[in-house]
């Protein structure tokens, strides 16, 4: 939390330096994609959305140094995903496909750690 509140109070000083003048940025938000085990994404959990889209899933919004980036959830991420607090600096890792049952998809496995500071 400590972390969000730093960010705040600098973005608090960036609006005061520009006086009346505003200065807008568009928001592009893009989807993170993932091949091999051990990719990964960093930044701090700005949104979580229920039932988006055709599948009704989960959305994580991150904010990270490049922009917005979304997460779309699977089920072991959502598991993960559910401990975690808007504003938390976060870090997820792909970490490969789990042994497919017999007709099922396999399922995606991902690594959620959560910054103690």
């Amino acid at each position: 939390m400590f972390v969000v509140q730093k960010w705040l109070r600098a973005e608090r000083k960036k609006v005061k330096r520009r006086k009346n003048k505003m200065a807008y940025e568009e928001i592009k938000p893009t989807d993170w994609t993932y091949e091999k085990d051990g990719e990964f994404i960093e930044g701090i959990l700005v949104a979580k959305q229920d039932k988006v889209g055709v599948h009704e899933s989960w959305l994580y919004s991150i904010e990270t140094p490049e922009g917005v980036i979304s997460v779309w959830g699977s089920a072991i991420l959502d598991q993960r995903m559910a401990f975690v607090k808007i504003g938390a600096k976060i870090k997820i890792t792909y970490k490969g496909l789990a042994k497919a049952t017999a007709g099922k998809q396999p399922a995606k496995i991902f690594k959620v750690e959560v910054d103690k500071e």
